[in-house]
């Protein structure tokens, strides 16, 4: 599939936060600082599409990205590296 256009549809702090299911979706998940935001940015043609962060743990929103109005690409916050309260 080529993408022609890609651009941030918009960032939810929660799963109930995020927008209706109109369009198929795929999402990046796994640890923090692995590269999912570059590969989005990769896979886009855009090299600032997705904020690349250098801290890990630093994303805690959902990312939605829509491309070419045909499909969603869902950034999802890392796991492993997370700053916040700790059981």
């Amino acid at each position: 599939m080529h993408i022609s256009s890609a651009i941030f549809h918009c960032s939810a702090p929660d799963l109930a936060s995020c927008p209706d299911e109109s369009l198929p979706e795929f999402a990046f998940i796994g640890r923090s600082n692995v590269g999912k935001s570059s590969l989005l940015n990769m896979l886009a043609g855009k090299e600032a599409l997705a904020r690349v962060s250098p801290r890990p743990g630093y994303k805690r929103l959902i990312n939605i990205f829509q491309m070419n109005k045909t499909c969603r690409l869902v950034d999802l916050p890392g796991f492993g590296f997370g700053e916040g309260a700790r059981l």
